[in-house]
Parts: structure tokens; sequence; C-alpha cells
């Protein structure tokens, strides 16, 4: 484990900028395509949730349905206790495993799934960044705080499985927070969540050389050597008291139950009953108080609270999504 600066080379703005100029492009050219496959089979939704103020104001981006005109949409805001849905005006086609920044003006995502990079923009999509460097490829960002960014990234164009880096949005620094063996190849993304002091990553790794069962692993931030927290765990997150919500038995993908345990990975017990199907991507609300997850291509919720003696099955949305992610306590983005 170590900790290190990664210096860009020469002309690394000009490629950026390049870069930059051309996934936009291809963004746009994407959305189209997505906006005839959603005529053509009937629609398909990116679900959002929204935090609700006490002034009633509205998540940046959205149209009230009442005062907007006709709009063409794969992203939506859906309020978790009404299930009031309204369009985001962004075009977020392209984006994968999203997440909203804690003050929530800003969302980091990768894309998928050729030359890959992670992108910062504001929430109505503009101001698109590029934040890996040239010679990597970006995977699963979450947010340290508003200005700095976890993220994995392996060598551009390669199934290694690459390492930990923290991108500081304020200097434009990549940090390599982990040095991991590189005999670990075929792992499509490796998960990653920072405890609420913001001094551990948490993170899975596939057992072996293939990409098989996954383990749970924390480090310093600052660096360090890592842990193993947990086996026969995955696709993590701390919840807001330090506590964990991991998928059981997670292979890539998805995993067979999805439990709470305490951040030291004692106590271990199942928030939805593991029944042998498939869960996939858990997410925390940042008040702790529920976990969306995907099942069966559905986005569910479930409440932790008294969750936990018997295990509980959650409430479906309705809508279709495996990666949601929370915005507030109240809305998701599907």
């Amino acid at each position: 484990m170590s900790t290190q600066k990664v210096q860009p080379d020469q002309g690394f703005t000009e490629r950026q900028e390049f870069r930059q100029r051309r996934r936009m492009r291809n963004r746009k050219i994407g959305a189209f395509g997505v906006v005839a496959a959603m005529v053509a089979v009937g629609g398909f939704a990116i679900v959002s949730t929204q935090q609700r103020d006490t002034d009633g104001r509205q998540p940046a981006g959205a149209t009230s349905p009442s005062s907007a005109g006709p709009t063409v949409t794969t992203n939506w805001y859906l309020d978790i206790a009404t299930g009031e849905r309204l369009p985001v005006a962004a075009n977020l086609g392209a984006a994968k495993l999203l997440e909203v920044s804690p003050n929530g003006e800003a969302v980091a995502y990768n894309t998928c799934c050729d030359d890959d990079a992670v992108f910062v923009a504001n929430l109505d999509g503009s101001g698109a960044e590029i934040i890996t460097p040239e010679e990597l490829d970006g995977y699963g960002p979450t947010w340290i705080d508003d200005e700095r960014i976890l993220f994995q990234g392996r060598p551009q164009g390669t199934i290694q499985l690459g390492d930990l880096y923290v991108a500081d949005l304020s200097t434009g620094e990549v940090t390599m927070v982990t040095d991991l063996p590189d005999e670990r190849n075929g792992a499509w993304i490796v998960i990653s969540d920072v405890s609420p002091d913001g001094t551990t990553a948490l993170f899975h790794l596939p057992r072996g050389t293939e990409d098989t069962e996954y383990d749970l692993w924390t480090a310093p931030l600052a660096g360090g050597e890592p842990t193993l927290l947990r086996k026969n765990a995955g696709y993590a997150q701390y919840a807001a008291d330090g506590s964990i919500v991991f998928l059981d038995h997670a292979v890539p993908f998805h995993g067979d139950g999805i439990w709470i345990m305490d951040g030291d990975g004692s106590s271990a017990r199942p928030i939805v009953e593991n029944r042998g199907e498939l869960f996939t991507w858990p997410r925390v609300s940042p008040d702790g108080k529920h976990v969306a997850y995907g099942h069966d291509g559905e986005a569910y919720i479930v409440a932790i609270a008294g969750c936990c003696a018997t295990g509980g099955s959650g409430e479906a949305t309705g809508e279709f999504s495996e990666e949601p992610a929370w915005f507030g306590n109240d809305t998701l983005i599907i």
C-alpha cells in the first residue's frame, strides 16, 4: 500500500480537452439512440430522489409537469414517499454508477464500456469534466467530500485490476492510495466507499486471480496496508453511524442477500432475507435510515430501523433500475 501523486505528462491538458469534446459528442449521439429505443419499447426511466426542502424547491434541473413543455428524458426524480416523478433536464444517458456530491450540487459517474473515464458534472448535465488521467480508465467514483473523489483506476484499455485513487478537484492532483497485487485480472469494477470520518477506504476485491467471489477490505485513505474485513461480501457502503451495508456472498454484479454489520465487521445481520435471489447495488440514504437496491431489474427501498431481527423484503418502487443512487434522503437516482 502506498500513497503517491500521479503526474500528468506533456500534452495532458490538450488530450483531456480533446477527449472531453469527443465524449460529449458521443454522449449526445448515444442519447438519440436511447430516445429511439424508448419509443420502440414504451419507455425507459433512470430515476432520482430528491431531498425535499421546507420551501418546496425542486432539484436543480427538474421541471414542473404543469409548467414544462413536451419533454423527452431518460432521467427522472422519484419522491419515495409519494411516488411522484419529475423529469431531469440533464443528459446523463451515458452515466453509470453515478453519485451526487455531499452538497447536492454535482454528480460523479463513469462511462461504459469503451475508453472509460470518471466524469464530474453539474446536476443539469452542464460543465462535464474528465477527472481521470490519460493513462487510466476510471470506475466507481465516490465522494470523500465536495472536492475529493475516490475511484478505481486501471491501466487504459486493459483488464488489470488497477488501484484506488483520489482526485482533488480543487488542485487537479490525482493520488494513488493502494498498491494492489497485479495478478488479479478480469474484475470489472472495484466498488469503494469512505468512512464517515474520512480516514478509511472500504472496498471489495476478487479473492483469487479470477473474477470470482469478493471479499471486503479496508485501508487507510492516507496510505497503509489493507486489512481483510469480511469474506464473501462486496458492493459495500458505510451508513452515517459507521455501520456497513453490503451484499452477502457477492460475486460480479450481484449477491444473494443484503446485510448490515458494525464498522469493525462484527454483528452481521440480514436487512433483506437471503432467499437465494439476486440483489444489486445497495445504497444507503445520507441519513442512514433506508437502503435502496436493485432486484430483478427493479428498484426497491427498505428501512434499516427494525429490519434485522428476521430480515425484511423491501418495498418495490415500480421503476426500472439496478443501480439506484440517492439525492438527499427522500429522492432516488435510479
